[in-house]
């Protein structure tokens, strides 16, 4: 990669006319949107598939606010993007990316870990999902009754 990079860093022109830049910025705002939306409508629903719109999430804030703010004209413009980046992107992408973290670190209902370990099982837990009989206090007692 860092090869590449040089490459592009030595050869690539300072400035450029780019044909559908509007486009691609309305798109970066909408894909923005459907991960701030679909993650909070999915920690809103205690789904652990949060993390994953989460992560993207902060990924796209964090290069959301890396091109608004080397795109972006001195003066005027390069405050307003370098203001929008420190008060409202990066404070989101830092927000979206402990959503992501804080969601792997949680045990899964069945006591394991969604890292794959084992933790221990707790009383009342369910293991197939809610209105299963099967929790670990009634398996528990069937391992007992055997």
């Amino acid at each position: 990669m860092v090869p590449w990079m040089y490459v592009l860093a030595t050869r690539l022109p300072s400035t450029t006319e780019v044909s559908n830049w509007s486009t691609a910025w309305v798109g970066l705002d909408a894909m923005l949107a459907a991960g701030l939306v679909s993650t909070g409508v999915l920690l809103r629903r205690k789904d652990s598939r949060h993390t994953l719109t989460a992560a993207a999430t902060a990924s796209l804030l964090v290069m959301d606010a890396w091109f608004d703010v080397t795109t972006s004209a001195g003066g005027a413009e390069r405050a307003t993007a370098v203001a929008l980046a420190a008060g409202v992107e990066l404070p989101l992408a830092a927000l979206c990316a402990a959503l992501a973290v804080r969601g792997l670190r949680r045990p899964h209902r069945n006591g394991t870990h969604r890292s794959g370990a084992h933790r221990p099982v707790t009383r009342g837990v369910s293991w197939s999902g809610p209105g299963s009989s099967r929790t670990a206090s009634n398996v528990l007692k069937r391992q007992s009754i055997r």
